[in-house]
């Protein structure tokens, strides 16, 4: 029985790029025919507003379904255009809604996670989802331990380039060691520069610095005007342009995602 890929997205820095990298993979992902799900767990609701904002917002949340409630009613078809007055249609991305609730720690350590794990991994099944995304908060101990223990599989860290990401590498990894304490097989795939400006000294410097590091995927997604104006329209790049840099390196970017789960 096929399984779904489960990847999370996670960077204790805010601002670094996990929702705009995963609206625009999970595009680049639905142009290759994948059936793929968006799991926010981020109480901010971006990645909800941006894949729904062509649909109408489920009546429940995530933080529902960890109470108990049936997935499917807190999940939504995300809606993309082809082109500007194109009417938006479903191309296999589903969205599960975030929650301002699932800030309160307190209450999420009494939830009964495992039974929200098996009634996730149930719906997943049913649905034929080839592809689960989740989107992390910056910092949230609780759940970071629930993603990590009984949702997904592996981790991928967008990197923002500046120096404070850099020194924040070591409490990254520290943050795996943790989470495989949790979940033995759970593996990171690595870490990409997602704001990158090719002639800035400062990005070429801490992309040179990264080289080092084995978990470094050396593809550089630019800090382009056509990635923001995407993101206002709700259309992936893989949407929004036949042919565009931002869209090739998000291609490429997928492409060693896949050589690299391959490889575990």
């Amino acid at each position: 029985m096929f399984m779904a890929i489960k990847l999370a997205f996670i960077n204790g820095k805010g601002g670094c790029g996990k929702t705009t990298s995963m609206f625009h993979i999970a595009g680049v992902l639905s142009k290759m025919n994948e059936r793929v799900l968006v799991i926010d767990f981020d109480k901010q609701r971006n990645t909800t507003d941006i894949l729904l904002m062509n649909t109408e917002m489920p009546e429940r949340t995530v933080y529902d379904v960890m109470c108990g409630l049936p997935p499917e009613r807190a999940t939504a078809k995300a809606l993309f255009q082809t082109r500007g007055n194109a009417t938006p249609k479903h191309y296999g991305v589903d969205c599960m809604a975030s929650d301002i609730r699932l800030e309160d720690e307190t209450q999420l350590n009494k939830m009964n996670v495992k039974r929200f794990g098996e009634s996730l991994d149930r719906f997943i099944q049913k649905k034929d989802y080839t592809w689960v995304l989740v989107d992390m908060p910056p910092s949230n101990k609780a759940l970071n331990d629930i993603c990590f223990a009984y949702i997904v599989d592996f981790l991928i860290v967008p990197f923002s380039s500046d120096v404070f990401s850099v020194r924040g590498y070591g409490d990254i990894m520290e943050t795996v060691q943790r989470a495989r304490s949790l979940n033995p097989s759970l593996n990171i795939l690595g870490i990409f520069l997602s704001r990158y400006m090719i002639n800035c000294a400062v990005d070429r410097y801490i992309r040179d610095q990264l080289l080092e590091y084995d978990t470094f995927i050396d593809i550089q997604i630019p800090l382009a005007a056509d990635i923001r104006e995407s993101i206002m329209f709700g259309r992936p790049i893989s949407y929004y342009k036949d042919f565009s840099k931002s869209r090739k390196a998000y291609e490429n970017l997928v492409n060693d995602i896949r050589r690299r789960v391959s490889g575990f």
